[in-house]
């Protein structure tokens, strides 16, 4: 099947799948009433696929049949190919003002970096099973969800633990595994499922050693819920929650099947922890775009707050804005960074090469991920910094009362009257006020931020990643050049 429609998006998630949310079992999430605002969303990006002014920067020809399907699926090799990918996930991202870190854009750069760094380390079998994945969501144009993580089973170790996804049995059909995985965001509305590495295993964890893909409508799969954030308010008051709730879920394997034709990696410890340092760099562009535009969002929003209320006529509220921009314009150069780096990297592979170095002299002998490093802290970091400035910026104004209440005959006359701002009605004062609250005080806005920080995993774990670079050498080694001299 080509790019869906909205539509075709919506039916396909009528698949019987078993969903635990809100102390109820759901199996058509799309009759659930806090899950349609999201899924209205999503249907909405498919929409735009087949949007005569969108359709040639959203969907390009599939290598295999010639159809229409999506351009987040480009394993992009050139200069215009990585062009035509960034912007891409620009306008979807712009779409949906950053707010989506896990639309399915994440898993399309994912699941082919995965495929080409399974070519570069030679693992021939498992990368023809992991193209195999490419093409089936890219020409079924699914939604992708993934669970990258070991339950916090106990988090002083980095040992599997006992609870983790693993193999219980193995049959003519495939592989039978057992187990949970978190965190599963974008779970209740995507079509299929991936489950990998994020983190290495260790020789002697064998069973736990596997990457591979099912249906989240497979027999055995329970999707494990946090409670919905939208409780049927309006889109006036709850401008963001009733559109953007992606859903975050632990997901149940019990003894589910995963068939031969979708099980990428069993047991082969040096593919499992080797491919996630040997990828081209697909998945750090689509994130930092993703991170940039929301950094935009939260910037525009902090700016529109103080011209409501008079304070971007203030010195100090002109400086903590004028910061944002700043970072915007830093994460502008992250972006292009990582879209530079990702097809160096991709010229290298084209070489039989795994990874890209300078010369020591002209420029840094070993070159980091600048996209990966951006996630791990600098967009944790601006994200947040961004969020701060808009609580400021909007003050007490965000404990506002309902639209309902706005559009009461006995006291909304009277809030136009006095609930005004400079250059600005009442009306449209409140509706900035509530979208501030929804981004920052309400259950949507408080996961937001701790999704921000924890978005690439914890940042302890890291940063001790970092120390162990080469990085952290060849910087040393400016010191104890000066001391030779």
């Amino acid at each position: 099947m080509p790019i869906k429609t909205g539509k075709q998006y919506i039916d396909s998630l009528r698949d019987g799948r078993r969903l635990f949310i809100d102390g109820k079992v759901v199996t058509d999430v799309t009759d659930y009433p806090p899950l349609q605002g999201v899924i209205g969303t999503i249907a909405g990006l498919h929409d735009d696929q087949h949007d005569p002014a969108l359709h040639h920067l959203l969907a390009c020809k599939s290598p295999t049949t010639g159809e229409a399907v999506s351009t987040t699926y480009l394993e992009a090799r050139t200069r215009e190919e990585f062009s035509a990918l960034a912007g891409c996930f620009h306008l979807r991202a712009k779409r949906t003002f950053g707010l989506m870190g896990r639309l399915t854009d994440f898993m399309s750069a994912f699941l082919v970096d995965q495929a080409v760094a399974l070519r570069a380390l030679g693992k021939n079998e498992a990368a023809a099973r992991a193209q195999g994945m490419v093409e089936l969501c890219r020409e079924n144009d699914f939604q992708v969800t993934h669970a990258l993580i070991d339950p916090q089973s106990d988090r002083s170790t980095l040992d599997a633990p006992s609870q983790a996804v693993q193999v219980v049995e193995r049959t003519a059909e495939g592989v039978v595994v057992s187990g949970c995985r978190m965190l599963s965001t974008l779970a209740p509305v995507s079509n299929e499922c991936y489950v990998g590495p994020y983190y290495p295993r260790k020789p002697g964890e064998d069973k736990f050693v596997l990457a591979f893909v099912v249906p989240m409508n497979a027999p055995g799969l329970s999707i494990l819920c946090r409670e919905s954030f939208h409780h049927g308010q309006s889109t006036f008051d709850r401008p963001l929650s009733s559109r953007f709730d992606e859903g975050d879920a632990i997901l149940m394997f019990d003894r589910v099947l995963v068939p031969d034709e979708r099980m990428i990696i069993d047991g082969d410890l040096e593919a499992y922890n080797g491919m996630l340092a040997s990828r081209p760099g697909y998945t750090p562009i689509q994130a930092t775009i993703r991170s940039t535009m929301k950094l935009r969002f939260l910037a525009g929003m902090a700016t529109a707050i103080a011209r409501a209320n008079g304070r971007d006529k203030l010195p100090r509220f002109q400086a903590a804005i004028g910061e944002l921009i700043a970072l915007v314009s830093v994460a502008e150069g992250i972006r292009a960074g990582a879209v530079e780096e990702g097809l160096r990297r991709a010229e290298a592979f084209a070489r039989g090469e795994t990874r890209i170095e300078g010369d020591g002299l002209t420029g840094p002998k070993t070159v980091g991920v600048a996209g990966g490093a951006a996630i791990n802290f600098f967009f944790p970091y601006a994200n947040t910094k961004a969020a701060d400035v808009l609580r400021i910026a909007a003050g007490s104004g965000v404990l506002a009362m309902s639209g309902a209440d706005y559009a009461n005959p006995a006291i909304g006359p009277l809030m136009d009257q006095w609930l005004i701002g400079p250059n600005i009605d009442a009306k449209r004062r409140l509706e900035l006020m509530k979208l501030a609250w929804d981004m920052t005080g309400s259950e949507f806005g408080s996961r937001a931020g701790l999704y921000e920080r924890l978005y690439s995993g914890d940042p302890e774990i890291n940063a001790q990643r970092w120390f162990r670079s080469g990085i952290t050498k060849e910087c040393e080694s400016l010191v104890h050049e000066l001391l030779k001299v």
